[in-house]
């Protein structure tokens, strides 16, 4: 199978998020989606080395699993306003809990945290050779990798980035301990030194 365009795949995905769940809460979310369509085998239902899907490479990194293009991607997407990006820190969220408008705030380390909101703009994308209408945008995306990205959301598009990251953590046996040793180290290399695929 061919691999995906990264800008593609991500497109597909918060729109696949946004038709099942609404607004997609957290870039590190999206990372660990990410990391599972790259990554997890939805029919075995363990994590392989990088099947080549994606396009993207991931590495060990603070919170998990970490590809630096995705928010290279992210930021054109938002630059060509095929997603809507909103920004929302503490102070922001304080003022909409005021006004009755209460938002997931993410919290690290105990610590409230700034987190990223998407969603598609989707009249947009209608004009985009490409795209088609409805629910089904992906581009030219492989069949096979749009079933992939459709059950990894399904599955895990429901979890909070918290949760999301502690999943997979948990699948990849990733304790604070070996994301301070592995830091920076590609994911094919950390499962073949930890024996994981």
């Amino acid at each position: 199978m061919d691999q995906g365009d990264g800008r593609d795949v991500l497109l597909y995905l918060i729109n696949r998020h946004f038709s099942l769940y609404g607004l997609l809460y957290g870039r590190k979310k999206i990372q660990k989606l990410v990391f599972l369509v790259e990554h997890l085998d939805p029919d075995g239902w363990r994590i392989t080395r990088s099947s080549g899907l994606t396009g993207y490479r991931f590495k060990i990194w603070l919170y998990g699993p970490f590809s630096e293009e995705i928010y290279r991607d992210l930021d054109w997407l938002v630059d060509r306003g095929a997603i809507e990006e909103d920004v929302v820190g503490v102070e922001k969220a304080v003022v909409l809990r005021e006004l009755g408008i209460s938002l997931p705030l993410y919290v690290d380390d105990g610590f409230p945290k700034v987190i990223y909101i998407y969603k598609p703009r989707r009249r947009i994308l209608k004009l985009i050779p490409g795209f088609g209408s409805g629910d089904r945008w992906g581009g030219d995306l492989h069949p096979e990798l749009r079933r992939r990205i459709d059950t990894i959301v399904e599955r895990y598009g429901k979890l909070s980035p918290a949760e999301l990251e502690e999943e997979v953590n948990s699948m990849l046996k990733l304790t604070p301990e070996k994301k301070q040793r592995y830091r920076g180290v590609k994911i094919d290399k950390y499962l073949e030194e930890e024996g994981l695929a």
